[in-house]
């Protein structure tokens, strides 16, 4: 352990101070014959991980977006950003739908994405690998503060750098951390842990500095870069916990005990996670658990599978294998019992044995405690009780710092010895640095072109109904669907049926089943048309369940849709119908219905009918008092008209909608609104 006075000496000096004082040189150390500056040292290893990154990301930077890049990127009006003032950025700000907070310091990203550069999906993807690379390098500092602390003064620090480089390199090129860089909008999750981890760092030099500067640093830390974390993604909630790990392990360890700081954050932590779990309890709190309504399972069954999962997440951390990562690990089988899977009850003992060697090594090697604990951390909200998909791999992406972390302390140990352990030692970390990235390489490729990703991705996951259905939609756009004997159409018609077949409260698969039939010019089954009408009356009305009524409006009044007026309607009445639809949904079906009417029918008495009906649901819903204006305007009623568009002026619409009131109230002061504007 670090002695109690080099540790208060290093709380009054500059960070590479602390490396001197415990072993390092004041201008570097020597090494044969070479004198080798640190700074020097560091520079260059960061030029060749940065190039190394880009190089291996390079091929997927070309692929477009995907998934839940439209929701939160390509549809928002907010993100279109075309000019700086307030109001725009204020759109920016609150455009974002995912999250309890709406994640705004992403979602402004996203649009100053745009205001640069449009919807280009290389740029977005070239700014996510800069912030990826910029975590990378948070990740190393960290790393070296953490390891020059916990690194016996006899003992070279050398180690302690090319450990700390390791991490870097490792985090930086693993394969798992792909997705918060060619997926989109993961740039939530890349962005929130920028944060978190710049938070964290300045939170353990400010620790061990002290003073005022100290003090500055903490400041910084908890009142700006938390909060920017939080509002990326809600996973920053977690950097207090974090925190505490850190004081009750490296730091408890460290000095020999606990101060007055980290004795008020353990009982802070303890009052607010007691707050919480009542609060989750109350009637106020219900909200945490609505979501289980939507799903295929239920919360016993969640946390029973998220062992499973846990251990998943660290076999393709441990040993990636390209066929095991994917997109969509929604062919994981649900635990519903502790015995069904089998694995089921192994995997959680497994989690508890980890809890175990975590608390036995805390004073033994507190890295390795701490990385274990850090690990476990990071997936407290979303691989718990919160009522979220049960696996993704992007959750990783700050988890990973704890396995990484344990995993180099181990090497600066065999690097102090000799003999075969440091052989083998060595020999790990190089064939981890070279596997890591030849895989991630290999996923890049196939991120870079939408037809490669999404067959690969059938093929790897071949239980997984999302992994068809996008390969089936991906097919179905190509100009050779159109022809019913093509392999194409076949192929994409396979794929789409194994989705359906797959995931029995699937509703996408049977509507793309519908399109891809229309496109080739062959008769919509009725059998298709009855299914997708009965799941979407009985089986759960999942958020992602709207887009198909969504879709299927806006594919009718395109014409891309053969389907009868009457089967809109009925399927429209399927969705209004089940019991697991909100008010605020069923409003949102009936106004998607009305614009069909209008704009598809051209039937605007029954538009009207229908946007008086969600008007009844929700009233006060401004979008929808627009559209009941414009029916007016359109139906000749134009003093009807101008009093819904006046009690509009200042109604919270996006920009197209402030657009289109202006563009009528222009035309109902013209004059003649029938001559000079019904045809805009």
């Amino acid at each position: 352990m670090v002695s109690r006075e080099l540790v208060e000496r290093s709380n009054h000096e500059r960070p590479f101070d602390t490396l001197r004082a415990n072993g390092f040189p004041a201008n570097g150390w020597v090494y044969g014959s070479v004198l080798l500056k640190t700074p020097q040292i560091i520079a260059t290893a960061l030029c060749v991980a940065g190039a190394a990154a880009i190089a291996v990301y390079w091929p997927g930077l070309g692929g477009g977006f995907f998934f839940d890049d439209n929701a939160s990127i390509l549809l928002p009006e907010g993100v279109r950003l075309e000019r700086l003032s307030t109001e725009a950025l204020r759109q920016a700000l609150t455009s974002g739908q995912a999250g309890p907070s709406g994640r705004p310091v992403a979602q402004l990203s996203f649009a100053l994405n745009h205001f640069f550069n449009g919807f280009d999906p290389f740029a977005f993807k070239a700014t996510n690998l800069a912030i990826h690379m910029a975590s990378a390098l948070l990740a190393f500092f960290l790393a070296l503060r953490l390891l020059a602390a916990a690194t016996p003064p006899q003992a070279g620090r050398r180690n302690s750098l090319i450990a700390a480089g390791m991490l870097a390199a490792a985090w930086l090129l693993h394969p798992i951390q792909l997705l918060p860089v060619l997926h989109v909008v993961q740039r939530m999750t890349s962005l929130s842990a920028l944060f978190l981890l710049a938070a964290m760092l300045l939170h353990v030099s400010g620790r061990e500095r002290g003073g005022r500067s100290g003090t500055a640093e903490l400041v910084l830390a908890w009142g700006v870069l938390w909060p920017l974390s939080f509002f990326s993604k809600e996973t920053g909630a977690l950097f207090p916990c974090f925190v505490l790990a850190w004081e009750l392990i490296v730091r408890r360890s460290c000095n020999g005990g606990l101060d007055r700081f980290a004795r008020l954050l353990a009982v802070l932590a303890g009052l607010t996670f007691s707050a919480g779990a009542v609060y989750a309890v109350l009637p106020a709190g219900q909200w945490l658990w609505a979501g289980y309504e939507l799903r295929a399972f239920t919360l016993s069954e969640r946390l029973l599978t998220e062992g499973r999962v846990l251990w998943f997440y660290l076999g393709i951390i441990l040993f990636p294998r390209l066929e095991a990562l994917g997109l969509y690990h929604d062919d994981i089988p649900l635990s519903t019992s502790l015995l069904e899977p089998w694995t089921t009850l192994p995997a959680l003992a497994g989690l508890a044995c980890l809890l175990w060697l975590a608390w036995w090594m805390r004073s033994r090697a507190p890295l390795v405690s701490f990385g274990i604990a850090w690990f476990l951390i990071g997936h407290a909200l979303e691989s718990t009780f919160l009522p979220l998909e049960i696996a993704h791999e992007h959750r990783n992406y700050v988890p990973l710092f704890g396995i990484l972390l344990a995993g180099v302390w181990a090497l600066t140990r065999v690097l102090d010895t000799n003999g075969p352990r440091k052989t083998l030692g060595i020999a790990l970390s190089v064939m981890a640095l070279t596997w890591f990235p030849f895989v991630t390489a290999l996923r890049a490729h196939q991120f870079g072109e939408e037809g490669r990703r999404t067959q690969i991705e059938a093929q790897h996951h071949r239980a997984s109904a999302r992994a068809h259905h996008e390969a089936g939609r991906i097919l179905a756009e190509q100009e050779e669907a159109a022809l019913p004997n093509s392999p194409t159409y076949s192929f994409a018609r396979i794929h789409y049926e194994y989705a359906g077949e797959l995931d029995p409260a699937s509703k996408m698969s049977w509507l793309g089943l519908i399109h891809l039939n229309c496109k080739a010019g062959k008769p919509v089954e009725r059998a298709w048309i009855d299914e997708l009408a009965r799941r979407l009356r009985e089986t759960p009305f999942a958020p992602g369940d709207r887009s198909v009524l969504y879709n299927m409006k806006d594919m009718s009044i395109a014409g891309a849709l053969c389907l009868e007026r009457a089967d809109v309607e009925w399927l429209f009445a399927a969705a209004r119908a089940n019991p697991t639809v909100s008010a605020h949904v069923r409003a949102m079906l009936h106004s998607w219905l009305a614009d069909y009417l209008a704009l598809g029918a051209r039937d605007l008495p029954a538009a009207e009918a229908e946007l008086e009906r969600s008007l009844a649901l929700v009233p006060h819903n401004p979008s929808n008092r627009l559209k009941r204006a414009q029916l007016d305007f359109l139906g000749g009623r134009y003093v009807e008209a101008r009093g819904k568009l006046t009690e509009l002026r200042d109604a919270d619409l996006v920009r197209s909608e402030r657009e289109t009131l202006a563009q009528l109230l222009a035309c109902l002061e013209s004059g003649d609104p029938a001559a000079g504007c019904m045809g805009k």
